[in-house]
């Protein structure tokens, strides 16, 4: 069914392609089927287009017996797989005569039209059951694996003959064995006490958008739920720096105009330009300010790992470490002297004023919200590890 799809999605880009191809040309080069889209095209405009008639007839009439010969070869195998494409090519036949029904009438009584209804009726239901008892042998396997074999069969009858027998059902039951279902858990092996809500914050996760067709993450344990792997997040230190006041003190310096100052000749006189104006400068003095700053400094830093646990075996499949550092830091300034010295990073911090230290607990509150996107992207970067199937727990 998927190769079908395929196929009809690569004939759709290459009669793109085509579109300046000569309807003729398409002919001789055994594109049947674009031939005589082509035609049809230039003979509903023009109905009486002996050379468009012509190659509609030859490409008609090839590609039909292809089809033919191709149905004759698969009914004398007698192989119940071959049913879907005996019933894609007689829906093919019949695409081809809705082609010509949509000719004008002069053209279209050239061409005899058969009645496939009957042929197309009994291999699709003949294809569905095929496609049905797949499926059904697959699920009664019952691993994994073979639930995602038996999920296509069933969206294959699903795709021909949408209310086939309970598909819809099986369909459902199909994709629940066949899913890896994968829970987030928290374990605190640091022997050091975690706020009140640090563990309900990491389980607000997002993971739903790292879910793929076989892979189902959750946060919080169902237990109508058999879980394959637990993704635990396994905390092994927690640590609070002392709170720290640095000092350090330094000096700006700088060059600036302090009003305007005379020109002296070498006999002491005021220089004068060509107007008889006398000439001054500005007067350059240099200032200075003593700066003394304040740096509060304080962190948390928690540390682990991510494991990767599969239930099938209770065996550790991957472990990966994780650290995240929340910094809390604040700068502040004093200054002695002639501000006009100050640079502009100094001015940024002068005045500012030192503030409270933050409390433990919201410096590992901060921590659990850098915990939570470091561990996303790792959980990101490893979302293949867990999509190859176990064995199912039924």
């Amino acid at each position: 069914m998927r190769t079908f799809t395929y196929s009809i999605l690569c004939l759709f880009i290459v009669s793109l392609l085509s579109a300046c191809t000569s309807s003729k040309k398409l002919l001789e080069k055994g594109r049947y089927d674009q031939a005589i889209e082509k035609s049809a095209k230039k003979l509903r405009k023009d109905p009486n287009d002996s050379d468009e008639l012509y190659v509609l007839k030859e490409a008609y009439r090839k590609a039909n017996t292809f089809d033919h010969e191709r149905i004759d070869f698969l009914k004398k195998e007698q192989r119940e797989d071959n049913w879907l494409e005996i019933y894609y090519l007689y829906s093919q036949l019949e695409q081809r005569q809705d082609i010509i029904r949509s000719l004008p009438t002069n053209v279209r009584k050239q061409f005899a039209l058969v009645d496939y209804d009957d042929e197309i009726i009994e291999s699709k239901e003949s294809a569905a059951e095929a496609m049905y008892q797949h499926g059904v042998d697959y699920l009664e396997r019952g691993d994994r694996q073979n639930a995602r074999l038996a999920y296509d069969e069933f969206m294959g009858v699903r795709d021909i003959y949408p209310d086939y027998k309970d598909v819809g059902k099986l369909l459902q039951e199909a994709r629940y064995r066949g899913t890896n279902f994968v829970l987030l858990q928290i374990e605190n092996n640091s022997n050091m006490a975690l706020p009140r809500n640090f563990e309900s914050e990491l389980q607000k996760i997002s993971l739903g958008d790292l879910n793929s067709a076989w892979v189902q993450y959750e946060t919080y344990a169902d237990s109508s739920t058999y879980y394959d792997y637990y993704v635990v997040i396994n905390i092994k230190e927690i640590a609070v720096s002392p709170e720290s006041i640095e000092k350090r003190t330094y000096t700006d310096t700088k060059e600036i105009q302090d009003g305007m100052r005379y020109v002296f000749d070498e006999n002491g006189n005021v220089k004068k330009d060509s107007t008889g104006n006398d000439i001054k400068v500005p007067n350059m003095i240099t200032v200075s300010a003593q700066v003394t700053e304040s740096v509060q400094h304080k962190q948390a830093v928690v540390a682990g790992s991510i494991d990767y646990i599969d239930l099938a075996n209770n065996q550790l499949v991957k472990t990966q470490k994780l650290s995240v550092n929340a910094v809390f830091e604040h700068y502040s300034a004093v200054a002695n002297g002639d501000e006009r010295a100050l640079t502009a990073d100094s001015r940024e911090i002068v005045g500012s004023r030192p503030l409270p230290f933050p409390p433990n607990e919201t410096m590992l509150m901060d921590a659990a919200e850098l915990l939570k996107n470091r561990a996303k992207a790792i959980i990101r970067q490893n979302r293949n590890l867990l999509a190859n199937s176990g064995q199912a727990g039924y």
